[in-house]
């Protein structure tokens, strides 16, 4: 669970839309504490990634389950046709092989989620950021990753499933990244300040799409370490 600064920020990111007001994002933030600074990720204050994912699993396994349940009577007719050595040798052989093939119980059931897909990459940025913000840009520095954002501008961008149309800015001094995808699922993110300016809570909204939406609430502290540093990419 996410601990008390979280909790406090994730029930006001509840009523306030991810993307702003109405999507009417700003291009300078409000007057205050800065997001910028170099920050590491606190997995005691923030939520388990683990949960949210096995809670995905459940809703995978029980959709598919439902979905075997439901299955168009002509498919019934031909497995029970099969077991029962109804038509040709070669037509048994495919069907005992579908019968030991079956993704409900051999196969992860997000492998070809698109939301995990998308949980995935947000999680496989590491537990660094350090946060620049200049005139007409925003800057997320993973040590592994950089992305970087022209607040107010809207672009068409790679997203999961093909492309969608991104938009970005402040919302008062919570910075808003809000991707429309065109045949996956919708991406928001929120970067704001505890309420003691002492942490930075990074919220993430995924989905619907082949699940139910999901939210990951991720609190950092302030470090002095380095983040590693590898041969960086740009999003």
């Amino acid at each position: 669970m996410p601990g008390k600064h979280a909790a406090s920020v994730l029930c006001l990111l509840l009523v306030a839309p991810l993307a702003g007001c109405g999507g009417r994002l700003a291009e300078a933030p409000a007057p205050g504490p800065s997001l910028a600074g170099a920050w590491k990720l606190n997995p005691t204050t923030s939520d388990d990634p683990q949960k949210v994912i096995e809670r995905m699993r459940a809703q995978a396994l029980q959709r598919m389950g439902h979905h075997e349940q439901t299955a168009p009577p002509q498919q019934a007719a031909t497995h029970r046709g099969r077991a029962h050595g109804a038509g040709s040798a070669a037509d048994a052989q495919d069907g005992a092989q579908q019968d030991v093939v079956d993704p409900g119980h051999h196969l992860d059931p997000l492998r070809n989620s698109q939301m995990m897909h998308v949980l995935a990459a947000a999680l496989a940025r590491g537990d660094f950021l350090s946060v620049r913000t200049g005139a007409g840009e925003v800057v997320f520095d993973y040590g592994t990753t950089v992305r970087s954002f022209t607040p107010g501008q809207h672009s068409v961008v790679s997203a999961e499933g093909g492309v969608g149309d991104q938009v970005s800015g402040w919302s008062g001094r919570d910075y808003v990244i809000s991707v429309k995808a065109q045949l996956g699922p919708d991406l928001a993110e929120r970067y704001a300040l505890s309420a003691d300016g002492k942490h930075l809570i990074e919220t993430l909204r995924i989905g619907p799409a082949e699940l139910p939406v999901i939210n990951l609430t991720r609190v950092y502290d302030p470090t002095s370490e380095t983040a590693p540093r590898h041969l960086p990419t740009n999003d």
